[in-house]
């Protein structure tokens, strides 16, 4: 059996665990959630979901953030698979894709939103996520990050 190009998706939840030492403005409860896809080289669509599977859970992160709180990803135990008709040795190539039946009713914004999530500045979409950064990497990466302080 020839070996073929797949798009496999996967589906994981970022939450930040334990009492925050301090907060600011920039704290709240939220959680993230990330779809990720990755290519796979394998024999058939089962292949590529079982490699695809097996890559989710053994690259799980964990780490603790500027909040003093433990950071973990989980694996949300969801994955799918997309053959792609090229392989993926240039920009452009289709990864992915996924085809929805959704009503007529449901307005673009609203498609938009549970896709992509509300509308909001890049400062704003920075400064909210800055609860998943993992303290220790941004202090030894470059000493122009400015550090919350705590």
């Amino acid at each position: 059996m020839a070996w073929k190009w797949f798009g496999v998706k996967t589906l994981f939840r970022w939450e930040a665990i334990g009492k925050p030492k301090s907060i600011d403005d920039n704290y709240d409860e939220a959680t993230l959630v990330e779809e990720q896809i990755v290519s796979i080289k394998a024999r058939n669509f089962n292949e590529a979901i079982k490699k695809g599977e097996k890559e989710a859970k053994e690259n799980l992160s964990e780490y603790r953030n500027f909040y003093g709180q433990k950071v973990k990803q989980r694996y949300l135990e969801v994955c799918d698979a997309f053959e792609l008709f090229d392989e993926p040795n240039e920009n452009g190539v289709e990864v992915f894709s996924l085809i929805e039946t959704v009503s007529h009713k449901v307005e673009d914004s609203v498609l938009i939103e549970n896709k992509f999530g509300k509308e909001q500045s890049a400062e704003s979409f920075t400064r909210k996520r800055e609860k998943f950064w993992d303290a220790e990497l941004l202090d030894k990466v470059d000493n122009k990050i400015v550090v919350r302080k705590k």
